[in-house]
């Protein structure tokens, strides 16, 4: 019988340790899964912080009736996929989400843009202007309000009067 019992007691112990094995395989895993998620988490917060955007001048082209904003990155990281900005155009306190407008064809409610500088298209690099065209789709009265949300997280806004010539 005492032969038994160590072979048993030995059976138990490999099994403790497979059983330890696995839950710390399983720990670890998971807690690389966690400094992962936390690790982008970061970086997107950073990029969120260094994205500094400005509105520099906006007005309203009569000769093709369309409000244009030129804005400026003034960050340090680029803003990759223009066409996910979220564009806000209005009368202060009344503002609508414009729409980016995908078929070349700009109608009322949509934006579009054009890279004054830069050399790598569609993406907005630090020190460089872009043009935003907004096609009002309601009539808006003066003074003016645009707010321009990168897909970063990053902001700005600014309110303008347009006094016609």
């Amino acid at each position: 019988m005492g032969f038994s019992s160590v072979v048993v007691e030995g059976i138990i112990l490999v099994a403790a340790v497979i059983a330890s094995a696995v839950v710390a395989a399983t720990i670890v895993e998971r807690v690389s899964v966690i400094n992962d998620a936390l690790r982008q988490s970061m970086k997107q917060q950073a990029n969120s912080i260094m994205t500094r955007i400005s509105i520099v001048y906006a007005t309203y082209d009569t000769t093709v009736g369309l409000f244009v904003v030129y804005a400026k990155n003034i960050g340090k990281y680029p803003v990759i996929g223009l066409d996910k900005l979220n564009v806000y155009f209005g009368e202060y306190g009344k503002a609508d989400l414009y729409v980016y407008d995908r078929d070349g064809v700009l109608v009322p409610g949509e934006w579009s843009y054009i890279e004054v500088s830069g050399s790598e298209p569609e993406v907005w690099e630090p020190g460089e202007t872009i043009k935003i065209y907004i096609y009002n789709s309601t009539v808006v009265n003066s003074p003016f309000y645009v707010k321009i949300y990168t897909p970063s997280g990053s902001w700005t806004e600014e309110e303008f009067v347009f006094i016609p010539r």
